[in-house]
């Protein structure tokens, strides 16, 4: 009996030490932080901005390639007999590029009109007997008119039928001599083909796609070129059809001025053109825009280059945010920052000049690229933690100095980790047999 009320006893003390110690915990972040509970999701002004730590914009990375790609694919019930190109051929509309196999298709042609010939003469057969037929009864006594009148309805049977018959017969006589007449096809565009999938494949013919398309041929159209980057989730709503950019060769100095023409948001790179990637260690997603340069002098199919959102030539170093960060208010601009702590603050900062054309203002003061702002939505509040990731502890993200406070020390004499206070020391010692309780105590700094 002793030993067992030793045991509920030990229970009861563990407990109480765990509560009193994570309220103390809780206790001391919230004197220590302040404000209200929840988070708000942060971003760099580096990365909003589209700016290096250097203070230059951002150049996304781009690929050339052609604006226009035609993909062009055999019937699903056919098989091709003969391919007239190969990659790199040009070709003009109009132009053959491969051909099915019909011969079979033609005997089976053949066979059908046979089939269509004998119902046609068993249907005249039918219809002359249906006249004579006909006379008889005109003609016949009261006593044989029941047997010539049932004659008479079994080969208007014999005829409609051999009429639906007929008509079947000549509709897949048609449509076999239409596949037989398009048993080549030919190239909807003036272009290039880019390449030719050793098997046929099968799908509708003339689909359209793009780069990454399997078709069994795809065809580069005219000599139109665009240029394709990818943008990540937290800036692609920086950027917007009409929007200027530069193109900066990575071989030479050479510069296209461009504009962005679209803004594939609905597709991840990898499906049509993103993909789920890791950015700083967090979980984001790439996605597709296109730029459609002014010049294409120079430029060649897969050739890889910069996408400069700076439209000046001189890279500038002005600090531009985008409107929809700033809050208007009292006469002047304020943004949700980040303090020092983590925790939510309302800004002020000083704005120059307002540019109509990429829809931002000028930082002058207030801000660097090295802090963290927030989208000033209404479930915005100061005090509230800053968090760089969704649904993440702002420890493990680094919004909350990951430190051991002062007065407190880690004690992993329970087997577990657990924040005791060091002055005075509080401990649990059950002795060498496992049943002597020696004693506890708590910091008054806890407030308990």
């Amino acid at each position: 009996m002793k030993k067992k009320r030793r045991g509920w006893v030990r229970i009861i003390v563990i407990l109480l030490v765990l509560t009193l110690l994570g309220g103390g915990v809780y206790y001391f972040y919230q004197r220590r932080n302040g404000g209200d509970e929840g988070t708000a999701y942060v971003q760099s002004v580096a990365a909003v901005t589209g700016m290096g730590t250097v203070g230059l914009y951002a150049q996304y990375n781009g690929i050339v390639e052609a604006k226009d790609v035609i993909d062009v694919n055999p019937s699903a019930d056919m098989t091709v007999k003969e391919c007239f190109v190969t990659a790199g051929s040009k070709v003009n509309e109009g132009d053959p590029l491969f051909r099915y196999d019909v011969d079979d298709l033609k005997l089976s042609h053949a066979q059908i009109l046979i089939d269509i010939t004998g119902i046609e003469n068993k249907l005249r057969t039918n219809r002359s007997q249906l006249a004579s037929l006909k006379k008889r009864l005109e003609k016949a006594k009261e006593k044989d008119r029941y047997g010539i009148e049932l004659d008479i309805q079994t080969v208007e049977l014999d005829i409609r039928k051999g009429e639906y018959e007929l008509a079947d017969k000549q509709r897949k006589a048609e449509e076999m001599q239409e596949l037989i007449d398009a048993s080549t096809v030919f190239s909807p565009v003036t272009g290039t083909v880019r390449s030719v999938r050793d098997d046929s494949g099968s799908s509708d013919p003339f689909g359209y796609s793009g780069s990454g398309s399997s078709a069994y041929i795809t065809i580069i159209a005219g000599t139109a070129f665009c240029v394709k980057g990818t943008v990540n989730e937290q800036t692609i709503y920086t950027l917007f059809p009409g929007m200027p950019v530069l193109i900066r060769s990575r071989v030479d100095d050479t510069v296209y001025r461009g504009t962005i023409y679209r803004v594939d948001t609905e597709s991840t790179s990898g499906e049509s053109q993103a993909g789920i990637y890791y950015d700083g260690g967090e979980r984001a997603s790439k996605y597709a825009f296109y730029v459609e340069p002014e010049s294409i002098e120079g430029l060649l199919i897969g050739q890889h280059v910069l996408i400069d959102l700076n439209t000046d030539e001189s890279e500038s170093s002005a600090l531009m945010l985008p409107a929809a960060f700033l809050i208007e208010e009292d006469g002047g601009f304020f943004v949700w920052a980040a303090d020092a702590n983590g925790r939510m603050e309302k800004r002020r900062v000083t704005v120059g000049a307002y540019s109509e054309e990429t829809e931002c203002y000028e930082i002058v003061g207030g801000l660097t690229l090295k802090d963290r702002i927030a989208f000033p939505d209404d479930t915005v509040r100061a005090g509230m933690l800053a968090t760089e990731t969704m649904f993440a502890d702002p420890a493990e993200n680094g919004m909350l100095p990951v430190e051991e406070p002062a007065g407190f020390e880690i004690d992993e004499s329970f087997g577990f980790d657990s924040v005791v206070p060091d002055k005075p020391s509080g401990f649990i010692d059950f002795g060498e047999d496992g049943e002597d309780i020696v004693s506890f105590s708590v910091d008054p700094a806890f407030g308990g």
